[in-house]
């Protein structure tokens, strides 16, 4: 009897849940389950949206991303991880030392918080006008104006968008203006929870503020790190708008991004199962790269 009756509360348990919990399954089915089903299913296939026909052709759409004579799939995905390499660094850096800064002032820190996270919050429209304006290739380039007709330390104009490293180091430099002040703002509340008894006995033994901070503060922010960084590194293989709204993947791809190529394939050239096949390989990548750092960088205790 008893047994029975705990099944009958379970059950009553469970359909008083259910109208909570139906709607929000329905919704993940919908947006989520059915278009992954789609995707997959698009990037073993060749679909021609006016006939509206769907083919299988089994790993045909990898093959031609993997032997494209132009090689723009390798130069987008060599991109992503470059664009990782080159922009986490300064993120992390420049996000607690301006958040230290921040933390040690006793009037105007609502003030640097809004100007820090300003950049965050400006619409990708506006920010790749400013930076197009930046590195224009000629003389209305702010910075060729500089380099050329101010201080003469270039003979002639460079065309930073329409070379390869130079337009890569733009986007890089686009990317790190853009995430700075988030990182900044993590780190503001992860410096804020430290007590400052900590601080306070380290000075009473004689410690210098340098090693205050790489003793206490480095070592206690360090799953706020981990945080920044998964996610930097996640956000590092959906780069789309610098490079729409700065190099359009110029010259030949070699400044595209898988997320921008992907756009390119399906939207521009029609060819649905190639965008499909690079969408599965970048979610695949991001899911070897999350479970990498959750095995290698999780802090001590928390894995």
């Amino acid at each position: 009897m008893e047994k029975r009756g705990g099944n009958k509360r379970r059950m009553l348990e469970t359909a008083y849940a259910l109208p909570f919990v139906v709607p929000g399954l329905i919704l993940a089915a919908v947006f989520v389950l059915w278009p992954m089903v789609m995707s997959l299913r698009l990037a073993v296939s060749n679909y021609q949206i006016v006939q509206h026909t769907m083919t299988f052709t089994g790993l045909q759409n990898f093959v031609a991303l993997f032997t494209d004579p132009q090689r723009r799939f390798w130069y987008a995905y060599r991109n992503n991880l470059l664009y990782a390499i080159a922009t986490i660094p300064f993120i992390l850096f420049f996000g607690l030392l301006f958040a230290s800064l921040v933390n040690g002032l006793k009037r105007g820190r609502g003030f640097f918080r809004v100007a820090f996270y300003l950049p965050v919050i400006t619409s990708w429209i506006i920010v790749g006008l400013v930076f197009q304006y930046l590195f224009n290739s000629n003389g209305r380039g702010f910075i060729n104006y500089i380099m050329v007709d101010k201080l003469n330390i270039l003979k002639s104009y460079v065309p930073w968008l329409l070379q390869e490293w130079t337009g890569n180091m733009a986007i890089w430099i686009m990317g790190i203006w853009k995430n700075v002040g988030w990182a900044m703002i993590i780190y503001l509340a992860a410096l804020q929870g430290i007590a400052p008894d900590y601080y306070e006995a380290a000075v009473i033994d004689g410690a210098s503020r340098a090693r205050c901070f790489f003793q206490i503060t480095l070592p206690l922010v360090k799953p706020t790190t981990f945080f920044i960084l998964v996610n930097m590194l996640i956000g590092s293989f959906g780069v789309f708008l610098q490079v729409l709204l700065l190099t359009g993947g110029d010259p030949a791809g070699k400044t595209s991004s898988l997320q921008y190529m992907l756009y390119d394939k399906a939207f521009n050239q029609f060819q649905f199962g190639q965008g499909a096949a690079i969408g599965l390989i970048t979610a695949v990548t991001i899911f070897v790269i999350t479970m990498l750092c959750n095995r290698w960088l999780t802090p001590k205790g928390e894995g």
